[in-house]
């Protein structure tokens, strides 16, 4: 057992707040415990996994117990609408049923119940307990008169139809309690009605073994954790998608979009409770109920197209206060979406409770907050927002960039622009960044002089470590290449070496790698990719490229993401190394590499040892098949180190026991003796083994006999008569003796 799995589950939480099977076993452990020692725990867990329906369930579970029917309903409010999973629901039906017992309007509030459910949960394809449940209850409503047997039979009759065509288990025992059903009332239109339904049932029934097929490999019960990029993370993620993307095909190939827009949605929302710390999957399912929202008030239904849009603002929201609260894209497609809506106060609110999160830097918020404002209230009002930023000590550059260059290209004021380029200048010298994006911006004014003038101010300042200062010299020298004389370019080029040489002390320099900048333009090269390789500039550079003589390839080629490439990446033989650079293919780090040991077939478990993984002995290994499971104990553990050291140590007394005068060997008389000695003979199936061991030798110094020849041969004899199975042999012991 790993020191990870020893440890005290709140250690565990302690280093990984996040870990579920410590959450499990604290949960275990306090659900024994009365209900108000321990609602602080319940508290911490809903609130670290607000998604999650088996955790709220335990919670809701833990109160009914102890009869607290208020904080039950408490807590039903809090998650039940949020958090749709059916064995919450289930529980909530069942608390409904039990504690509501003793109202007048008790099967009202029952069939009120029953069909809040069906409306929110009833496309689950494990909901057909509570489409049973619910005709079952139907089916007990007493009757009084033919009108109200007649409207019982039509909502139990509604509650089949809708059942039968929704893809779930246990489809077909609901088709035949509907037609034993439908029979019992009225044999005649029994068959006409059997053979309407039979048609939805037959599509429900194909659809749901497709969805079987679908899903195979899918855990619906998986708790929502921060990715890690594990293979059966990455694995559970392609299969919710795979499944969305099936439901978006419409598989049940109904007319109504709504309905079908009704089973995307609720797909999105069952893999959110498995996702959902997955951004992708929360915009995806907002721009769907987008979408749909268009399509269906195109389509003239009005009322459903506003109700999606008001299930998208509440996606939205249910994001940004639960697990997406650190999100900014959730946040700017949030904001986007209530711009649509011309809701400008609603768009700013949103803008504002993103920054107001200390811990994450604004500067992109800012970005997109005065975008904003300029496309809603105009430019001076932008410029509010952007004073807004420079006084937040948490801002980056990019603000006074972004500024800048909405001065030039939106209102059209070179001047303010470089006002405000200047005002940045003084506060980020220290940034590459900002210094290129000042110099392209002079430069794509024809302003040679005073782009050259920010370049030397850029690089001659104490304030930028000379590994930060590459870049700009490789900026520098192209700006030169391009509007510069031949010995402007030697120049810049001269003290760019000698920045290269300080920079990157450990790579062997020469004037070839660097002078192929010069003559470089765009993705064409004055060299071959086997030359760069050679002269080793793209080990210089860091990256791999890929443009060769004549490339229509421009920009570096992105690192790969699947495949034997990603592999190689991320062992150690990615693009951007030198080693890629050098050798043309991609070389795995082997530093952590242990020799092959291939194992061969045995009964028992494995050890694994420094250098691999050994069978252990074949003794050892049988004794290991006897033993029960590792699992089976749970202690005390024993060092066995340690024990083994001490038996080790232990000095066993040497006893010696001589014949008495009346026969007597130690505490035994020798007629017990001999006894003993002649039973094991008898017992043992090589006594030739007894009489060669060093016990029997014992034996005949604590009978104080004498070495003699003769007597080791009487005894030999007469332990061969007795113990020899051979008959023959006995015959000519007996003869000799």
């Amino acid at each position: 057992m790993s020191g990870v799995n020893m440890r005290n589950p709140e250690r565990r939480i302690e280093n990984n707040p996040f870990d579920v099977d410590a959450w499990n076993l604290l949960l275990r452990e306090h659900q024994s415990r009365p209900i108000d020692q321990e609602r602080e725990f319940y508290e911490s867990l809903v609130n670290q996994f607000p998604n999650s329906g088996r955790y709220w369930r335990a919670y809701i579970e833990h109160e009914l117990r102890s009869k607290n029917f208020e904080n039950a309903e408490a807590l039903f409010t809090r998650c039940l609408v949020n958090v749709l999973n059916i064995d919450l629901w289930k529980c909530y039906i069942i608390y409904v049923s039990e504690t509501k017992g003793q109202l007048e309007q008790y099967r009202e509030t029952m069939a009120k119940t029953f069909d809040f459910a069906l409306e929110k949960i009833g496309m689950d394809v494990q909901a057909h307990s509570i489409y049973t449940d619910y005709i079952a209850f139907l089916k007990k409503v007493p009757a009084i008169g033919q009108y109200a047997e007649n409207q019982r039979i039509t909502a139990v009759r509604r509650i089949y139809q809708k059942a039968l065509a929704t893809p779930m288990h246990n489809l077909d025992s609901i088709w035949a309690d509907y037609c034993a059903y439908e029979k019992n009332i009225n044999m005649t239109l029994a068959e006409k009605l059997i053979a309407e339904r039979g048609k939805d049932y037959q599509n429900a029934r194909r659809v749901e073994k497709e969805l079987q097929q679908v899903t195979r490999g899918l855990k619906r019960a998986t708790v929502s954790v921060p990715p890690k990029g594990t293979a059966s993370e990455t694995k559970q993620v392609e299969l919710w998608k795979k499944l969305i993307a099936w439901e978006k095909t419409n598989p049940l190939q109904t007319e109504e979009y709504g309905q079908h827009a009704r089973r995307v949605v609720y797909t999105y929302e069952q893999s959110l409770l498995s996702l959902g710390y997955y951004p992708d999957i929360w915009y995806e399912a907002a721009m769907f109920l987008q979408e749909a929202s268009q399509t269906l008030d195109e389509k003239g239904d009005v009322k459903l197209a506003q109700a999606l849009k008001q299930e998208t603002c509440n996606l939205y929201e249910r994001a940004i206060t639960g697990l997406m609260k650190e999100s900014k894209l959730i946040y700017f497609a949030y904001a986007d979406f209530q711009e649509e809506q011309k809701k400008f106060e609603a768009v700013k609110d949103i803008y504002n409770r993103l920054l107001a999160i200390e811990h994450i830097n604004p500067t992109l918020t800012y970005v997109q907050l005065m975008r904003f404002i300029r496309r809603t209230e105009g430019p001076n009002n932008a410029r509010l927002v952007f004073k807004r930023a420079r006084e937040d000590k948490r801002t980056g550059y990019q603000v006074f960039v972004a500024s800048a260059l909405m001065e030039y290209n939106c209102m059209k004021d070179k001047e303010v622009a470089i006002k405000v380029f200047k005002l940045g200048l003084k506060k980020y010298e220290n940034e590459p960044g900002f210094g290129l994006a000042y110099a392209d911006f002079l430069s794509n004014l024809n302003e040679d002089n005073n782009t050259r003038v920010v370049f030397e101010r850029i690089l001659t300042s104490s304030k930028l470590p000379s590994d930060k200062s590459i870049r700009i010299w490789d900026r520098f020298l192209d700006f030169e290449s391009c509007v510069g004389d031949l010995a402007s370019i030697l120049k810049v080029e001269k003290r760019r070496k000698t920045a290269y040489e300080d920079a990157q002390k450990d790579l062997g320099m020469n004037h070839s790698m660097l002078v192929i900048d010069r003559y470089k333009f765009m993705d064409l090269m004055p060299c071959s990719g086997e030359q760069l390789k050679l002269i080793g500039y793209n080990a210089l550079k860091g990256t791999e490229s890929t443009a060769t003589q004549g490339s229509s390839n421009s920009g570096p080629k992105p690192l790969p993401t699947r495949g034997p490439q990603a592999a190689s990446a991320i062992m150690g033989g990615a693009g951007g190394h030198a080693e890629m650079a050098r050798y043309g293919f991609p070389r795995p780090d082997i530093t952590q590499m242990i020799p092959f040991k291939p194992r061969v077939n045995c009964n028992a478990s494995f050890h694994p040892v420094p250098g691999g993984v050994y069978p252990p002995p074949p003794a050892a290994a049988h004794l290991l098949s006897l033993l029960p499971p590792p699992t089976c104990f749970i202690g005390p553990f024993v060092n066995v180190e340690a024990l083994c050291n001490l038996l080790s140590q232990v000095q066993l007394p040497n006893m010696s026991y001589s014949k008495s005068e009346d026969n007597m060997i130690g505490p035994m008389m020798e007629q017990d003796v001999k006894k003993d000695l002649y039973q094991l003979l008898a017992t043992t199936s090589d006594p030739s083994a007894v009489v060669r061991s060093s016990a029997l030798a014992d034996l005949k110094r604590k009978r104080g006999d004498s070495d003699d020849e003769e007597d080791y041969t009487h005894i030999g004899a007469t332990i061969g008569s007795l113990g020899t199975r051979d008959a023959y042999k006995r015959r000519m012991n007996k003869k000799n003796e």
